[in-house]
């Protein structure tokens, strides 16, 4: 089955473009008959809340997520059952292409496991994001102490919106599905957006202290994923909590 659909306000989305436009301009694609990798890029999470449970008091921190491509070639993952060992593989392709432009497999290199995600009833690939919630160091930038965090997530990856149809090599819609038989991935230029509403996509803040904090999510936490450039991977933005509220501050 396919993922819930993400319902993105449209100021979101200008916000989206603006940042992922700005990130992609120094993308340029590799020769014919090299590698092309995928360069996974983290926006600054957005879209956030704070609710209260009335019963328990636990207070529980809601965002959303985006992870682009905006590489040389697709990010795609094919799943392999794997009968003997009962679990389901993950191995991810790196393309390249001919002078004619024809796309074809230049490697395969087995990055994981796919597992079934009731919450959402399709398959996920395993640890593809971490989401913590860090001090604030004194000169203002991201501080060492992780105050609280997720479990590594797993995500179903997908296209869900385009963000840079000038990438050279940049295609339509092209993963779209999260059954276990499916490839999974981000094409060229597109984003994988995981909505606030969406099971998974919060932090535990009832022990929290209102104060300031950063938020921040890496895509690859465990570097399993074959890239251009692994230092881009996180994306940040500093929030303020009081209560039920949360604001973004400089």
């Amino acid at each position: 089955m396919n993922r819930i659909p993400v319902v993105i306000a449209t100021p979101v989305l200008a916000y989206l473009v603006v940042h992922l436009l700005f990130l992609a301009s120094a993308t340029q694609a590799g020769n014919p008959g090299t590698p092309h990798y995928p360069d996974l890029q983290t926006l600054p999470p957005n879209s956030f809340h704070v609710q209260r449970d009335s019963k328990t008091g636990a207070r529980t921190l809601f965002f959303s997520n985006t992870i682009a491509n905006l590489g040389q070639g697709p990010l795609r993952v094919r799943p392999v059952n794997n009968a003997t060992t009962g679990t389901t593989d993950a191995y991810q392709q790196v393309l390249t292409h001919d002078a004619n432009g024809n796309w074809y497999l230049y490697a395969e290199t087995k990055v994981g496991t796919f597992v079934f995600h009731p919450a959402h009833n399709h398959w996920h690939f395993e640890d593809f994001a971490l989401y913590e919630l860090r001090d604030v160091a004194a000169d203002g930038s991201i501080g060492a102490n992780v105050i609280t965090s997720s479990s590594k997530i797993s995500f179903c990856m997908t296209d869900s919106y385009s963000v840079d149809n000038s990438l050279e090599h940049y295609s339509p819609r092209t993963y779209v599905t999260c059954s276990q038989n499916d490839l999974q991935g981000i094409s060229v230029g597109w984003a994988d957006i995981y909505g606030w509403s969406l099971p998974g996509q919060s932090l535990d803040v009832s022990n929290i202290p209102n104060g300031t904090y950063w938020l921040v999510s890496t895509a690859d936490p465990d570097n399993l994923i074959a890239e251009t450039n692994d230092a881009n991977n996180t994306g940040a933005v500093k929030i303020q909590i009081r209560g039920n509220n949360v604001k973004v501050v400089k």
